[in-house]
């Protein structure tokens, strides 16, 4: 039977010293010899073939003892900090303090342990703590609810576009979707740094992709939005859904008021209300198609 002496350290620490009789660790001796003959390769003999006697001679008596060693702390720790109550957080530290042919096995083990914590009269503190139920106004319920009916309405339109474009037929030329792959692709590479803090050789080694793939993947992303892109504007030609000059204006001055910036240059200023003109279209499909679906 194994010996044990256990002592409590500062910051939740454990030390315990383990001594193994000489009798039984002559059997961690002999299973570290057979585990060694198993993987020796001796000249003139199969790999693990050679006399266990001449593999001890050819390796030395120190590397057995080593291995012997280790697999008796393998064997001891975990009973000894069961047998006294120790839960070690991790491996233990591992001291060899006795190590020698027929004489006992000695090892010192610290381990950190869970922290023994001394607590108040927790019973008395949440009797005497003032419980405050939080105040819940009309305005905070109306805030919720708009909230969730905004995400169940982003994922409806998801859903839809989705049934929408596997039931439209349509030819898209490859040019179109060519060009808009090539330009996401380089908006792409020109996010990847910012967004990942590593260059696009570094990104692409990471994710295990080539630079090919990644292409293929944008090419299928761009398809899919020109075509939902083209469903829309099809659904807002056949119901006649139009956006009047008046209100771009009032959305690109909310907008500008949002972040105070104005278009600039005409060229800009073109720019901005198709934008706002594609936007507002987009949002009143939605809003039609949105009346005539099953609430």
């Amino acid at each position: 039977m194994n010996k044990y002496t256990v002592s409590r350290l500062p910051k939740s620490q454990v030390e315990i010293i383990v001594e193994i009789s000489a009798d039984d660790f002559a059997g961690f001796a002999q299973r570290a010899l057979e585990d060694i003959a198993k993987e020796a390769e001796i000249p003139g003999f199969r790999k693990g073939a050679a006399p266990k006697e001449m593999v001890k001679a050819k390796i030395g008596e120190q590397k057995i003892m080593d291995r012997a060693a280790m697999l008796a702390i393998d064997d001891s720790f975990p009973k000894a900090a069961s047998e006294n109550n120790v839960e070690p957080l991790g491996y233990p530290q591992i001291s060899i303090l006795k190590l020698a042919p027929g004489n006992p096995f000695e090892y010192k083990a610290i381990a950190a342990v869970y922290p023994q914590a001394k607590l108040p009269d927790y019973k008395k503190i949440a009797a005497e703590l003032e419980f405050k139920a939080p105040e819940v106004s009309e305005e905070d319920i109306k805030r919720l609810k708009m909230e969730k009916e905004r995400h169940a309405r982003r994922h409806w339109r998801e859903d839809l576009l989705e049934k929408l474009a596997e039931d439209s037929k349509m030819e898209i030329p490859e040019i179109l979707v060519a060009g808009e792959a090539q330009k996401a692709m380089e908006d792409f590479k020109e996010r990847v740094p910012k967004m990942t803090g590593m260059d696009f050789a570094g990104y692409l080694k990471k994710i295990g992709k080539t630079e090919a793939q990644v292409q293929e993947d944008i090419a299928k992303d761009s398809e899919t939005r020109i075509k939902r892109f083209l469903i829309l504007q099809e659904i807002a030609k056949a119901e006649k859904i139009d956006v009047g000059e008046e209100e771009i204006a009032a959305a690109i001055a909310k907008s500008r008021g949002e972040n105070g910036e104005d278009a600039g240059d005409a060229a800009n200023e073109e720019r901005e209300k198709a934008y706002w003109r594609q936007e507002l279209q987009t949002e009143k499909v939605f809003e039609f198609l949105e009346a005539n679906s099953k609430k």
